[in-house]
């Protein structure tokens, strides 16, 4: 083999072969998909879901990242697809038995794995043509603005973002109040796009990234909260009574509730919530149980928020303040309601009262919503929700960081999961696991104030500029081309030795698979006319020694001349 071809390519990376290259084919490449499947899987199944462990999430994408640009396209998007798919089983018990979805729910996961895989092939095309910079920047750029596009068309809104993996994990939760949740997602994937590189400039910068997103973090949690604070209860009382009112277990359920709302008031507490969907109620019954609700929140002189379900002229799932002077309760109906299990009518309003406001549980997955209120100044969220048992961690955590991006205190509850009060910068004040068949109550003090961050005055624009991002690379393709440049023999100003074999640069056709004679990048010259010229390029000599940059047409009727075609 001459010097030419055994010179790394203008894009070589670490791993000494010129980028572009496939040199991993037959047998070995499907052990060393295999083998990044398989380990993504399993980082996956473990760093997100309903408990997560945030670090292994920063990895699970890491080992297909790592082989994809070793690997024929097909192999290398399997690889990705099966792996993530394998890593989302995760969610699979939670929606066949806890949310009692139908089998077909799963082809929801099966879209997500999709849309990674699309990641991973996106950046290794932009790798192997070249432009490792675009490719660590414009893939994890492309995940986060389709995450931003699931959330927003999705019935479930934000629930499947990586996001929240990292909640607990101060300071880099910080950075969703200045890029929203979508800086998460692009956080979560750009250590494995640029590690894939190869390349120490990038390494660099990733280090410049994280550092400036911890500092950032830093400052803001170094703030320092004035405000006076506000000592609520967070009350569950749940059993398995039929909580209809006042023909069922309604009644008893409100007497299950009476000494704990006593008690809290006798704690000091100003604010006393219940849960979501506390009592049944039908719209004729209203006024009978709204009397009972009123009569303890002004005997108790207490602000009390309770979750009913109203049933008639619509169906409502709602959340109201009686407010200890008895004037007219702050109500509040339910926007997101849960396809299959909650046949209600959508809320259409917001509802706020002194700065605070209201929403309920599901309505804590859409980012939109939670900005909504930060942008109307609120101080505190009450939510009365109610989880799953199994999902109590992940939804309370998916509330945590709606108060971080809009800088609101929240108090949730959560029954049947978890009770608890976060602070602006979602840090845990209180917080208690509530049984689902036994009584719980969480007691702590919030200060009731914003704190203005740039998403909820900017909202979602890096999701949009990643979107842009996303759109400059899928450019940088068009413009490199792909299977037509290489077979018409359109080098770019490459050295022929140093072109990608056929498949990794968009050409599947077999006789790409391998390397040629001396000088051949990809395609096998038939034997006895290895001269060291790509077939493409066929019809063209090497003019005189004196002359070794040029080439020339050779005249018609020469051997291996062009054929000519009439007009």
């Amino acid at each position: 083999m001459n010097s030419a071809s055994k010179r790394p390519s203008p894009g070589a990376g670490w791993w000494g072969w010129p980028a572009g290259r496939a040199p991993v084919v037959g047998g070995r490449a499907w052990g060393l998909g295999g083998a990044a499947a398989l380990a993504t899987g399993v980082l996956l199944f473990f760093g997100s879901g309903l408990h997560a462990v945030p670090a292994l999430t920063w990895f699970a994408a890491m080992p297909v990242f790592l082989v994809a640009p070793l690997l024929r396209a097909r192999v290398a998007g399997l690889a990705a697809f099966v792996g993530w798919l394998a890593g989302l089983t995760n969610l699979a018990r939670y929606l066949l038995k806890d949310l009692e979805l139908p089998p077909v729910a799963l082809g929801f996961l099966a879209g997500l794995a999709l849309v990674f895989a699309g990641t991973v092939l996106f950046f290794r095309a932009l790798l192997v043509r070249g432009h490792p910079v675009a490719a660590a920047v414009a893939a994890p750029a492309l995940w986060a603005a389709l995450d931003y596009l699931i959330a927003t068309v999705s019935p479930h809104g934000a629930f499947t973002s990586l996001a929240y993996t990292q909640v607990e994990v101060a300071p880099v939760n910080q950075i969703v109040s200045f890029t929203g949740p979508w800086g998460l997602s692009f956080l979560l994937l750009f250590p494995a796009a640029v590690i894939a590189t190869r390349r120490v400039a990038l390494l660099v910068t990733l280090g410049v990234v994280a550092a400036g997103t911890c500092l950032y973090g830093v400052a803001r949690l170094g703030g320092i909260d004035n405000a006076q604070p506000v000592k609520i209860a967070v009350l569950s009382a749940e059993g398995a009574d039929d909580a209809r009112w006042p023909d069922a277990g309604g009644p008893a359920i409100l007497e299950r509730y009476q000494p704990l709302i006593v008690n809290a008031a006798k704690a000091g507490a100003h604010i006393v919530l219940l849960p979501e969907k506390t009592i049944d109620v039908r719209t004729t019954d209203l006024p009978k149980l709204d009397r009972q609700l009123q009569r303890l929140a002004t005997s108790n002189n207490i602000e009390l928020v309770a979750g009913l379900t109203v049933l008639g002229d619509g169906d409502h799932n709602r959340a109201l303040i009686f407010h200890p002077d008895g004037s007219t309760p702050t109500s509040y109906d339910k926007h997101h309601l849960i396809p299959g299990l909650e046949p209600y009518t959508p809320g259409d309003h917001l509802a706020t009262y002194e700065g605070w406001g209201l929403m309920i549980c599901k309505d804590l997955d859409f980012p939109a919503l939670a900005r909504q209120y930060g942008k109307l100044g609120t101080g505190l969220l009450l939510v009365p929700a109610l989880d799953f048992v199994d999902d109590g961690w992940l939804h309370s955590r998916m509330a945590i960081l709606r108060g971080i991006e809009n800088g609101i205190p929240i108090a949730r509850d959560g029954s049947k999961g978890r009770l608890t009060l976060t602070d602006a910068s979602g840090r845990v004040v209180a917080e208690t696991t509530a049984p689902a068949d036994a009584p719980a109550t969480l007691i702590g003090e919030l200060r009731p104030g914003i704190d203005r961050t740039v998403y909820t005055a900017w909202g979602d624009w890096f999701a949009w500029l990643c979107g842009l991002a996303a759109l400059g690379g899928v450019v940088l393709l068009s413009r490199r081309g792909g299977r037509g440049s290489i077979r018409h023999g359109q080098l770019r100003g490459l050295p022929v030795a140093d072109l990608p074999a056929g498949d990794v640069a968009g050409d599947d056709a077999t006789d790409h698979h391998g390397p040629g004679p001396a000088g051949v990048a990809g395609g096998r010259e038939a034997a006895g006319r290895g001269d060291g010229v790509h077939r493409a390029e066929r019809g063209q000599r090497r003019d005189r020694p004196r002359e070794p940059g040029r080439v020339r047409p050779l005249a018609p009727g020469t051997a291996d001349a062009p054929r000519q075609h009439g007009p």
